[in-house]
């Protein structure tokens, strides 16, 4: 996973946003971006500035993430995903509940899930 983070190191736009089973318009996220340095993100124009730390893994096949949050909306609370990179950037499925990992890359409504893609900014 180690290559995983230096993969993921530097600043990445919000590409598409996905919660509790429905898109968001564009405008809802066309200033946001999170910025990798080391374990450490922090994640702007989502409404207000989140800070904390990335642990990456795996668990039955699957590539894991886990944000715990130091500061914002979030802060206190350690939500986990999955995650993949693609060519196109990456993307992460996070319970946003701080319940476990989506099995898969989608939500639902009610669901509490956040499915992110990003690009290099």
């Amino acid at each position: 996973m180690a290559d995983d983070l230096a993969v993921l190191q530097g600043r990445w736009n919000v590409a598409a946003l996905e919660m509790n089973g429905a898109a968001l318009p564009a405008a809802a996220f066309a200033q946001a971006s999170v910025e990798l340095n080391g374990d450490n993100f922090t994640s702007l124009g989502m409404g207000a500035v989140y800070t904390g730390t990335i642990s990456l893994g795996a668990f039955e096949g699957r590539k894991t993430i886990t944000m715990t949050f130091s500061a914002g909306p979030e802060g206190g609370r350690a939500n986990h995903g999955i995650y993949e990179i693609t060519p196109e950037g990456w993307r992460f499925c996070l319970n946003m509940t701080g319940g476990a990992a989506p099995a898969a890359f989608e939500t639902a409504q009610g669901d509490g899930c956040a499915l992110q893609s990003f690009v290099r900014a």
